[in-house]
């Protein structure tokens, strides 16, 4: 099954309940995937959001009433990430202040905002199981993280993440946590593997020195990243 939406295609079927929502005015919010009619819309795909619901959030000045003030405006999946990739995998340093960069910012947040957007893989971790549902879950689980926790760390006034690996690492703990959790023949492991694998698609095209990043102290492999450019 594919589940890689980097090169997001547009498309003209829809079901006959999604052009009963849109003759409604109602439309899907690519990061909720809740139904609303007050969504700032991408002009570039057919991707709609809530205001908090893009990474990073829409100001509230940015209203769905005043089409003058979106309608040039593209969501975080249509930005030049390819760009952002080479500045990045061109690097002949780490960085070394104590916070995320302007490029990795972007490039944090297009790989989060992938992640949530692949809807159908992605529900049961985009928020923590509920305690009274699920008590299992957190006896099993020492260290709980969601896509949705990652996302208000990486959104924090604080700078939560001093590093991009300790996005990545945080990131690959939702998997390697669900995967642990759920048996094999579960399908949150499958889902769990199959958005794991989502993202290493997308550090392996985008930022492949930092595929095997596994903690928060490690290190990108530069060296070994412009090898495999040369292959």
């Amino acid at each position: 099954m594919k589940t890689f939406r980097m090169n997001y295609e547009k498309s003209s079927s829809s079901s006959d309940d999604d052009n009963d929502f849109d003759r409604q005015g109602y439309k899907k919010c690519s990061g909720c995937t809740g139904w609303d009619h007050q969504l700032i819309c991408c002009s570039a795909c057919r991707r709609c959001y809530h205001n908090n619901c893009h990474i990073p959030p829409l100001p509230t000045t940015m209203a769905y009433t005043d089409l003058m003030s979106y309608k040039s405006w593209t969501c975080t999946m249509c930005i030049d990430i390819d760009h952002i990739s080479k500045v990045m995998r061109e690097r002949t340093s780490i960085p070394t202040e104590s916070r995320l960069d302007n490029n990795e910012m972007i490039m944090a947040s297009r790989i989060l905002l992938e992640l949530i957007c692949d809807e159908k893989n992605s529900f049961q971790f985009i928020e923590l199981p509920f305690k009274y549902s699920d008590p299992h879950y957190y006896k099993a689980i020492s260290a709980p993280i969601s896509l949705n926790s990652v996302k208000k760390r990486l959104l924090s006034k604080n700078n939560y993440y001093k590093s991009f690996s300790e996005v990545l690492f945080n990131i690959k703990k939702i998997y390697s946590n669900n995967l642990f959790y759920y048996s094999r023949d579960d399908p949150y492991h499958a889902m769990a593997q199959r958005q794991d694998y989502l993202l290493f698609q997308m550090l392996n095209k985008w930022v492949p020195q930092y595929r095997y990043c596994l903690s928060f102290t490690a290190l990108p492999s530069i060296k070994s990243a412009k090898k495999n450019d040369m292959e």
